[in-house]
């Protein structure tokens, strides 16, 4: 047995970095032949020296240069050089059809070979006095610390700092405050270094229509909070999969407040929540408050940090329509939702880059045909990182875009549930050569058809939260072809009294293959929520028991979901057209799926797996091993070497005649070099 060509360190040493990552970030890709490209340079903002016809004063000048260019006839292959330095933007970069390139020479925008050249949306704040009024109300050691700071106007103009997060809205608008060091975080009770998602919280002691009280738990004493006009609440108010940030009605002195709208599906009793942006819960270094009626901001900056920014643009790229673009050894930072959003056109691809403190996405694609994002550090983004949706899912057309050889670190640092690394939608994106790790959200959700996450490293995820999954899909059962393959999953678990999945095939998520992955130290590795039709097969399981996990809910608990008309479940049936020739030459009986017992979880095959120290299968809530195919998978008892340890689970798997790949060693993700570009984790 093989558990297939692991390449996954090899890759990404090679790529990112040795690329993006290493000291002076040289970027060895070309947009077209230099030779032959007719190059335009933009100034750092507020550099002296511009008005040449080849030099600009800001990126919006040139590309209006480009596209009188192209309305002249100049098709050679045009380079849009960032000088080294800051190039600020206070609404996001417009690239259309009237800048396009052509195959074989496109329209590269492109920073300097040392990688410092930024594209920020962010305004330095200019210091203020700090009124009395607002030092009184602060806490007693704060009043010595804390500086003020006036907003630009559109920001004092901004009725709140950030939109409510409920499940369906993943990335909210929010502003945010930076130093040097990255983003600072709203005043908040109790502070972020004693709560977390794993951390202390208080809790709901009580949930009643006259407002909600909680306990302090391990929590600080409740600053007195009366006085707030614009607080937040957040919290797990019904589930532990889904964090929702909401405005606050009213609190009084005796630990009890409303929320302005109710979350989703109501408050239980004992969930965790805290408090956000509260003037008298400013009392560390890091933190910050808004005076909408000053247009003051007020924060304690971090040790050695005076000069504070704030993100302004919405945005930084908007690419509409446009054919043939690199977006290359760029810094992208610092929006109030997505880096770089591309919507149509075609051959379009970001590499070598480095995108980061996003409130929103890094990169989002869609209805964009052919392109994606290779060699580049994705870190530190608001929610999920990057969004792949593309080709046609009527004709089951794919539409040829990809994640490859990228590392993503603390994404969904906001919008902490319901995000992912990278989400794959519409049909046949592949991810693959990424590192993924060190984040409360996902690695990948699959929704769609047809996509591959291949070669991937996933590692230390949603720890704190619990019912999700590091490689997630679920709740459309026309959603089928996807591959899972060839990955090092690691651990993933959380805390005492929660449970988490390596892979979760949720709610009838069918069709799926899982093959030649190793798990280790994953708390579930492979779970099949009341699905059928998936393959799990030749993937070794170390520390990670039990190795499959299913259930039938579809006969159980979710069973109205399948026969009620309006349900979401079956609307995403009857958005696909079955009966046509694409679907049924791909999957034939699927169209008949609905009137053929649907709940029953059924021709699950698990087959050739290798479990060393755990269980092999469970099964749960009415599903039936007779209705599976389940062969050939071996249990191995004996000492399991922890996740680090490659090397050792190499030896002992040749031992049982299981080779590993040829070579562990390329595994190993301790000992590369950290990227210079990522920031110490708050």
């Amino acid at each position: 047995m093989s558990l297939g060509p692991f390449r996954i360190g090899a890759a990404l040493a090679a790529t990112v970095l040795a690329g993006v990552c290493a000291p002076g970030f040289v970027g060895s890709v070309q947009g077209g032949d230099a030779r032959a490209s007719l190059v335009l340079r933009v100034a750092p903002t507020g550099a002296t020296g511009t008005g040449r016809q080849d030099r600009f004063a800001d990126l919006p000048q040139a590309l209006a240069r480009v596209a009188a260019l192209r309305r002249q006839g100049e098709g050679r292959a045009i380079v849009v050089e960032l000088e080294p330095g800051t190039h600020r933007i206070a609404a996001p970069v417009r690239i259309g059809p009237e800048h396009s390139g052509a195959a074989g020479t496109p329209l590269t925008l492109r920073g300097a070979a040392d990688g410092s050249s930024r594209l920020v949306g962010s305004v330095p704040l200019p210091s203020a006095p700090l009124p009395p009024r607002l030092r009184e109300r602060l806490p007693a050691a704060a009043r010595d610390e804390v500086r003020a700071y006036r907003l630009p106007e559109a920001l004092r103009r901004e009725p709140a700092f950030r939109a409510p997060r409920r499940l369906r809205e993943t990335h909210p608008r929010i502003t945010e405050i930076f130093d040097p060091g990255g983003a600072l975080r709203p005043a908040q009770w109790p502070n972020a270094g004693k709560s977390g998602p794993d951390g202390v919280w208080p809790t709901i002691a009580t949930a009643a229509p006259g407002g909600l009280d909680f306990t302090l738990g391990d929590a600080p004493p409740l600053p007195d909070l009366t006085r707030e006009r614009e607080l937040w609440a957040e919290g797990f108010w019904r589930w532990d999969w889904l964090l929702e940030t909401l405005p606050v009605a009213r609190v009084d002195r005796h630990r009890r407040f409303e929320l302005e709208a109710p979350p989703y599906e109501g408050i239980r009793e004992g969930a965790r929540m805290r408090l956000v942006h509260a003037l008298a819960a400013l009392d560390e270094a890091g933190e910050w408050w808004r005076d909408r009626d000053s247009g003051l901001l007020l924060a304690w900056p971090s040790p050695g940090a005076t000069e504070l920014e704030a993100s302004l643009a919405e945005g930084l790229i908007l690419a509409e329509g446009v054919r043939h673009l690199r977006i290359e050894r760029l810094r992208l930072e610092r929006a109030r939702g997505d880096l770089i959003v591309a919507r149509g056109g075609e051959d379009i691809e970001i590499r070598a880059s480095d995108l980061s403190w996003a409130a929103g996405r890094a990169v989002v694609f869609e209805d964009v045909a052919r392109g994606g994002v290779s060699g580049s550090a994705i870190h530190d983004i608001g929610a999920s990182a990057v969004r792949l949706v593309g080709g046609d899912r009527a004709t089951l057309r794919p539409g040829g875009l990809f994640v490859r050889d990228c590392r993503f670190t603390r994404f969904s640092r906001l919008s902490r549930t319901q995000s992912s690394a990278i989400e794959l939608d519409g049909v046949g994106a592949e991810a693959s050569g990424n590192l993924i790790a060190d984040a409360v959200g996902y690695a990948v959700y699959l929704r769609g058809n047809d996509h591959v996450f291949r070669r991937n490293e996933v590692a230390r995820l949603i720890h704190g939260l619990s019912d999700t999954g590091a490689i997630y899909a679920g709740r459309d059962f026309t959603a089928r072809g996807s591959i899972i393959e060839d990955n090092y999953i690691h651990d993933i678990r959380t805390v005492p009294g929660m449970e988490v999945k390596g892979v979760y095939l949720d709610d009838m998520a069918s069709g799926f293959t899982i093959r030649r992955n190793l798990f280790v130290d994953v708390q579930q590795p492979v779970f099949i929520g009341g699905g059928s039709d998936n393959t799990v097969t030749r993937n070794v399981f170390v520390a990670s028991s039990p190795m499959v996990a299913l259930d039938a809910r579809g006969l159980t608990w979710m069973a109205p979901s399948l026969t009620q008309a309006d349900s979401e479940f079956r609307a995403a049936f009857a958005a696909m057209p079955l009966d046509s020739p694409p679907w049924r030459m791909r999957f034939p009986k699927l169209a008949e799926a609905l009137s053929d017992h649907p709940g029953v979880a059924r021709n699950n095959q698990i087959v050739d797996n290798v479990t060393i120290g755990g269980e092999l299968v469970t099964f749960s809530e009415k599903a039936e091993a007779g209705r599976q195919i389940i062969l050939f998978n071996t249990r191995l008892d004996g000492p399991a070497p922890r996740s680090g340890d490659l090397a050792a689970l190499a030896r002992l798997a040749a031992g049982r005649g299981i080779a590993l790949g040829p070579d562990p060693e390329t595994l190993r993700r301790d000992e590369l070099p950290p990227s210079p570009f990522t920031h110490p984790r708050r």
